[in-house]
């Protein structure tokens, strides 16, 4: 009788183990059924990865052509602009070659504004503590109602990472030509630009890494309406830069700069200077961006009322821009900025205002939609400025097909 009491226990017991252990691999399918089915949902979700583009050799070319139609303050525009990039394959070394040509036609289908340029940068790793930067730029702007514009500029840089540290010193040198002034210019004048960096950073592997930089930069505009427009800029920035991967990066500095001007009858201009570039991702596919700024910039404005040339400027700038991607072929946007300008030496004020929103849509896995809307307010004050607004609003509407 005991040994049977026994066998009935244990049979019991191990009956109960065989359904424990079957209830538990069913939970488990279960769980993977809903996990498989939760990463195929995000899957559709995020931006499909497209192949475009050609092989050519360790070279990808990506070609890219775009119609357009706007139309924004009583004026409609066509445009049509073609692209192509040339990127190398390489992994320690970089090479990219950006060719890009656009037209633009107000009346009728004749070209009245045509800009084309290229830009040539590259990477090469000396080791792994030292690497060095290239680039050449050139650039052609004409417009029937504008001045035309050439540009030309080149700058090197070598990063240097010995230990915590970060070094990076990097010079440029651009050039701008102008073609004949139209009415309502303030300057015909070219120039030529040149410009240091010096940064050091600490830690930058770090969530917070601190770093100091100073800039100098020297323009050479030559005589502009019987000034002296050579002025050279210094810079002495401290901050830090954020780093909490895609979930929140950015960087804040603050410093001291000054606008040392050429011409006895214009002062210098000094001023405390500050940047903030900070970019959110409050939830998924979502992306928030906030940059603002307190800078001294060039001027070759004059004030020939007064017989005077502004020092320099005196810019504040603020702009925030959301960025939503609701599914693998929509993306929305919506950005809004705010920027001050006061002429330090003349009477004289800008301020501009703007708003724009717009959606992209994937027609193909090679072509795209993009609509947007822009309102834009700017207005200038001063003794010569007119008071009121400047307001106008637009619609654009772009195709753009890649390879």
């Amino acid at each position: 009788m005991a040994r049977l009491l026994t066998r009935a226990i244990f049979n019991a017991v191990m009956l109960t183990l065989s359904m424990m252990a079957i209830a538990s691999a069913q939970q488990r399918s279960a769980v993977e059924a809903v996990n498989l089915e939760l990463r195929g949902t995000l899957a559709e979700q995020q931006p499909t990865a497209r192949q475009a583009g050609l092989r050519l050799g360790s070279f990808q070319i990506d070609p890219v052509l775009e119609a357009g139609v706007s139309h924004q303050g009583g004026e409609t525009s066509k445009t049509l602009g073609a692209r192509a990039v040339v990127q190398s394959q390489w992994n320690r070394n970089d090479l990219r070659l950006e060719t890009r040509i656009d037209t633009a036609s107000r009346r009728g289908m004749a070209i009245e504004r045509w800009s084309a340029g290229a830009v040539l940068n590259g990477r090469y790793d000396i080791s792994a503590r030292l690497a060095t930067t290239g680039e050449l730029r050139a650039f052609r702007n004409v417009d029937d109602d504008e001045q035309d514009q050439t540009n030309y500029g080149a700058s090197a840089a070598v990063l240097v990472t010995p230990g915590p540290l970060e070094l990076s010193l990097r010079g440029s040198l651009d050039y701008q030509t102008v073609g004949d002034p139209v009415a309502g210019s303030e300057s015909s004048n070219d120039f030529r630009e040149m410009a240091s960096d010096l940064r050091v950073a600490y830690n930058r592997g770090a969530i917070l890494a601190p770093f100091v930089q100073t800039v100098w930069t020297g323009r050479r505009t030559g005589t502009v309406s019987g000034f002296d427009g050579d002025a050279s800029r210094w810079e002495l920035r401290g901050g830090v830069q954020i780093d909490r991967g895609e979930k929140f990066s950015g960087e804040v500095s603050a410093g001291i700069g000054q606008i040392r001007t050429r011409d006895s009858r214009r002062d210098n201009l000094s001023g405390v200077l500050w940047a903030a570039s900070l970019t959110w991702s409050p939830v998924r596919l979502t992306t928030i961006t906030l940059d603002t700024s307190g800078e001294l910039q060039f001027s070759e404005t004059t004030d020939l009322t007064d017989g005077a040339m502004a020092d320099g400027i005196r810019n504040t700038a603020v702009a925030l821009r959301a960025q939503r991607s609701f599914n693998s072929r929509l993306d929305g946007f919506a950005r809004a900025s705010y920027s001050y300008s006061t002429y330090s030496g003349i009477d004289r004020s800008d301020e501009t205002m703007l708003f724009e929103t717009g959606l992209t849509y994937s027609l193909t896995p090679h072509s795209s939609l993009f609509g947007s809307f822009i309102h834009e307010r700017s207005r200038s004050r001063g003794a010569d400025q007119a008071e009121d607004d400047d307001r106008s609003n637009g619609v654009a509407v772009r195709l753009q097909v890649r390879r």
